[in-house]
């Protein structure tokens, strides 16, 4: 154990253990990677990670809820520094994407690559990433308010376009399938008027 470990207060311990999971979790899946290879990872001894997750199962949960409140300031950062320049904000979220599928290690929506590992995560699991999902709509539904005229579906259909975009980008390696999704969100958008 590493003298910075023993006198760690909890909640930086509680950082450097989320830290290692999110780096650990999203490169391998959350069936990939071992209490262990956490602990090494974020310099927490064994004892005191499982003192602030007793189990694997929760330091998921804990894991999920972290990524997502770090994932939508990012997205709703780069969507807003996006869409400054007068590109139209629902259409700036494509744009957030893009620079995200660029980054180093991408490897696709931590959410949605979690929830298809099913022997890996539970009920409380699969309400997080629900819920993630919820918010990012919501996100999109105060985008689209910006035109009153916007269809009350409009939201829903580019949450659907930016999934499947993700999704695809990270099985094809290739950011082809933002553009389709972002043509066609501009598509649905002129199209509703």
């Amino acid at each position: 154990m590493s003298p910075t470990a023993t006198h760690t207060s909890p909640s930086e311990a509680s950082i450097a253990v989320l830290a290692a999971a999110d780096g650990l979790f999203y490169a391998r899946g959350i069936a990939g990677v071992g209490m262990a290879e956490v602990r090494d990872a974020s310099g927490v001894s064994l004892r005191r990670l499982y003192g602030l997750y007793p189990s694997k199962r929760e330091l998921v949960a804990a894991w999920l809820n972290d990524r997502h409140v770090r994932w939508m300031q990012w997205f709703t950062d780069a969507v807003a520094r996006l869409s400054a320049d007068g590109v139209p904000p629902l259409l700036a979220t494509f744009d957030a994407i893009a620079e995200w599928v660029h980054s180093p290690g991408y490897r696709g929506c931590a959410f949605l690559n979690a929830i298809a590992e099913t022997t890996e995560i539970d009920d409380t699991h699969r309400a997080i990433v629900a819920a993630h999902k919820r918010d990012l709509v919501a996100h999109l539904v105060s985008l689209a308010a910006a035109d009153p005229s916007s269809p009350a579906w409009l939201p829903d259909a580019i949450g659907v376009l930016i999934d499947g975009a993700i999704v695809q980008t990270a099985v094809f390696g290739s950011d082809a399938p933002i553009a389709a999704a972002r043509a066609a969100a501009a598509q649905l958008m002129n199209g509703h008027s």
